[in-house]
């Protein structure tokens, strides 16, 4: 008697072992990562980054352009000017980027969810809603960042292939393609970076598109 229980209690013993090992394997959900959209339509899609400054001359070049971006905004850089960003271009698609705009690669996935979700809930307080994506500081990122994303309610992990710096125009391969995104920044040079983008993009025959209308 005592040997059968012994053997069944190593049988049991197996069985929760297996058990254990194959939810430990399962893999948390992840926000899809996003360098570019892969289309044929001869569009692009602007995005601007953290709101320190407010640039009046941008305001205004994105009203004369009437095109759409999506802002991924620091929280701590909205304060009154929530209607500022929201009026901007035909649409300002709101989306965030950390509470405290810090590296997040090589953190711990509970750190990375509180610095995202913070993120994430402060801005829907300043804007009501947001589009669920996200920008990851500095582009550093690490599965664990896609990870605490999805768990935030992020679909979208969205990075560049196209920055923007005043006249200074850096591609992947010294060119702009149908698809790319395209990074800026709430700085005093932005309005100089949309009409240099303005100039390039009537060259090839491109336009701005809102990233949101390609992510359905």
């Amino acid at each position: 008697m005592i040997r059968r229980v012994f053997i069944a209690s190593i049988a049991l013993g197996s069985v929760i072992s297996v058990s254990s090992q194959s939810i430990s394997a399962t893999e948390l959900p992840q926000a899809k990562v996003l360098y570019k959209i892969d289309t044929t339509d001869k569009v692009v899609f602007l995005t601007i980054d953290d709101g320190a400054d407010k640039p009046a001359d941008a305001a205004a070049e994105l009203e004369r352009l009437q095109w759409p971006v999506t802002s991924f905004i620091l929280p701590t850089k909205v304060g009154t000017f929530a209607t500022w960003f929201s009026g901007l271009g035909s649409r300002n698609d709101i989306a965030t980027h950390t509470a405290r705009h810090i590296a997040l690669k090589g953190l711990s996935f509970e750190k990375q969810k509180k610095e995202i979700c913070e993120g994430e809930r402060r801005i829907k307080e300043k804007f009501g809603s947001t589009t669920g994506y996200f920008r990851p500081p500095y582009g550093s990122w690490d599965k664990r960042t896609l990870q605490a994303a999805a768990a935030c309610g992020i679909s979208h992990v969205v990075l560049w292939t196209v920055s923007l710096n005043g006249r200074t125009i850096t591609t992947w391969d010294g060119k702009i393609h149908r698809g790319n995104i395209v990074i800026a920044h709430y700085v005093g040079s932005l309005a100089q970076s949309i009409r240099q983008l303005e100039k390039r993009l009537k060259a090839q025959g491109l336009t701005v598109a809102r990233l949101s209308d390609y992510l359905k």
